[in-house]
């Protein structure tokens, strides 16, 4: 019951992210590219060191392998489909995060029963922190093409009920879910370094604020590592 409280709660730290958007007209381009670099910062880490790394360090690394090129791949063939160039980078945007929402759940739930509150907790925390800038760009993103405030923010705290959605059922089937967590994990991880890659830092970069939106990302990196330190 624990692990999903406290999945609920970072899950709900996507919704409070997006609050922000009913006191704030119109994010600046340059607020707007800092804070794009600052998610990808985070996400980076998180695919790379809280989805990827956990899966090599155990020993599954053909999962971990198949899992990022099927998650980068799947990514790839939804932008295909994507007709409208301009829909298409905040699509993806926004459907990397419910893609990478799912695994966290999971791994929230999982880690909580298996490992113990503290690890739980913490782990929990760090995702947390990682889903307030998120739920802003995603908030943000929702705004401009719903034209809604309330609109977005509504779905955007429907997107973070992923993680304590996927943490009950990690719960609820541990003991036949635990094989196929390493393989999500790094589905997930691929996923997220495609639209890194792909869409968020050509994105951050394009507008003359690329210098800025660096240090967005070195200091999103920077917040996770502390993160990493303290779990």
């Amino acid at each position: 019951m624990g692990g999903f409280i406290a999945s609920l709660i970072t899950g709900f730290c996507t919704g409070v992210g997006a609050i922000p958007i009913l006191f704030i007209k119109n994010l600046s381009e340059k607020t707007e590219d800092i804070l794009l670099g600052f998610a990808a910062g985070i996400m980076v880490f998180a695919g790379a060191y809280s989805l990827i790394y956990p899966c090599i360090e155990q020993g599954h690394n053909i999962q971990a392998t198949i899992g990022i090129l099927l998650g980068a791949f799947f990514m790839y063939y939804l932008e295909q489909k994507i007709p409208e160039d301009k829909v298409k980078g905040n699509f993806m945007f926004v459907v990397a995060n419910i893609i990478h929402n799912i695994p966290e759940g999971f791994v929230i739930g999982a880690g909580y029963e298996a490992e113990g509150n503290n690890t739980g907790i913490l782990f929990a925390i760090a995702i947390g922190i990682q889903n307030i800038p998120e739920g802003l760009i995603i908030g943000n993103i929702l705004k401009n093409t719903l034209n809604s405030k309330y609109k977005a923010i509504l779905y955007t705290s429907l997107i973070g009920l992923a993680e304590p959605l996927s943490a009950g059922i990690g719960i609820l089937t541990l003991q036949y879910i635990r094989v196929l967590i390493p393989f999500s994990m790094a589905f997930a991880g691929g996923s997220i370094l495609y639209v890194v890659s792909n869409e968020m830092i050509p994105k951050c970069h394009c507008r003359g604020n690329e210098k800025k939106a660096t240090f967005g990302f070195v200091l999103g990196f920077v917040v996770m590592v502390i993160m990493r330190g303290i779990i």
